[in-house]
């Protein structure tokens, strides 16, 4: 799956974990493999790697963006990436569940890495 092609399916609504999914499996498949053939665990790594890619992409051009927002949020509830907590805490400023995820992250990442996302207020 192509990055602008993500961020399409995540403006239209769909979630970043099926998006996750679905890139893992378009990976199987070029591969020549299937799903049932490979441990739950396998190309996880690739797909974590693509997903950080298009947090990043998300936040950084679609900053403020509600629905990228509201995707990221979801996706950074069930991940423990920086790139998904950067990109959501210093581009998005309002939120239901901010200090939440303030709190998280700083729980999560050094203080130099989460100085940029503002204040607990």
């Amino acid at each position: 799956m192509e990055l602008r092609q993500a961020i399409d399916r995540v403006l239209l609504g769909e979630p970043l974990r099926s998006i996750a999914v679905a890139h893992r499996e378009e990976v199987l498949q070029s591969l020549g493999m299937e799903s049932d053939e490979v441990s739950p665990r396998d190309l996880w790594e690739d797909t974590g790697r693509f997903m950080n890619r298009l947090c990043r992409e998300l936040g950084e051009r679609h900053g403020g963006d509600q629905r990228a927002g509201v995707a990221l949020a979801d996706w950074a509830k069930r991940v423990e990436e920086y790139d998904a907590y950067d990109a959501l805490l210093a581009n998005f400023d309002a939120f239901e569940g901010r200090q939440h995820f303030l709190q998280r992250g700083r729980q999560l990442f050094p203080g130099p890495l989460t100085a940029h996302w503002g204040t607990d207020d």
